[in-house]
């Protein structure tokens, strides 16, 4: 099945469910008055990283030519491409956390489009990774929530773009705290030796895998993960969030 005729098929299910039932703003909860649960008011306000770096994706200075900041350049992370539209700032914030502690599904259904659009844009011109895979949550931090975000957002990316989704090649053996308030050093103690993933696996060998999360802060989660799947013999690690920390 083509990727056109997936956003086909998806298009026409939107018109009828927005034929059935009106779209409401995710952010003012008024209604949006159009086939998205977001008014343009408020799509307007979206806080979009415009000129991001391709390896780290904060934002560049105003003017440089290059693709990648200077600190990537110094040490690369190890990934070789990343995707994250927005700024971890105002209503992107307040979407996400709908999203990730309240059940609000579709604040992240809205963000995930919005990802995909860029992600539309910047593999024009290349071929899509091999396989989306998301971050993983530990078992018991998911019978808490219910549902991994990660997963809820490749499963929409993966529907419209058909790369599989693999969402059992890697498990979170590690119960970790939470990152939020933590300092740069406690992160990557909290996330060390946090995921297993077989060191054979001819599923993964030679493919070029995207990491899917919902927001990229330090990247210490997705660094201690592209690390273990940099040993499982993949080409190339890519990266997708909904959001990017701008520190």
């Amino acid at each position: 099945m083509s990727t056109i005729f997936r956003r086909n098929v998806y298009q026409w299910l939107l018109n009828i469910q927005f034929g059935l039932l009106p779209g409401t703003c995710v952010c003012c909860k008024r209604a949006s008055h159009r086939q998205l649960d977001l008014c343009q008011s408020c799509e307007a306000t979206l806080p979009r990283i415009s000129h991001p770096c391709s390896l780290c994706g904060l934002p560049l200075p105003t003017g440089y030519q290059g693709r990648n900041c200077g600190t990537c350049l110094h040490l690369k992370p190890p990934w070789t491409r990343l995707c994250s539209p927005f700024s971890y700032e105002a209503n992107v914030r307040q979407c996400i956390s709908a999203f990730k502690y309240r059940g609000r599904l579709v604040a992240g259904r809205v963000l995930t489009n919005y990802l995909l659009n860029t992600l539309n844009q910047e593999y024009r011109l290349s071929g899509w990774p091999d396989l989306i895979i998301p971050v993983p949550l530990h078992r018991k931090r998911l019978r808490q929530r219910g549902y991994n975000q990660a997963l809820e957002i490749s499963r929409t990316i993966s529907g419209q773009t058909g790369i599989p989704l693999c969402n059992h090649l890697v498990k979170r053996s590690k119960d970790t705290k939470k990152q939020t308030g933590l300092s740069a050093r406690d992160r990557k103690n909290n996330v060390r030796n946090a995921f297993d993933i077989p060191s054979k696996n001819p599923i993964l060998e030679n493919k070029t895998v995207a990491l899917v999360d919902d927001v990229i802060t330090t990247g210490v989660t997705l660094t201690e993960l592209a690390h273990c799947f940099g040993k499982t013999g993949v080409k190339e690690i890519h990266v997708w969030t909904l959001a990017r920390t701008v520190l």
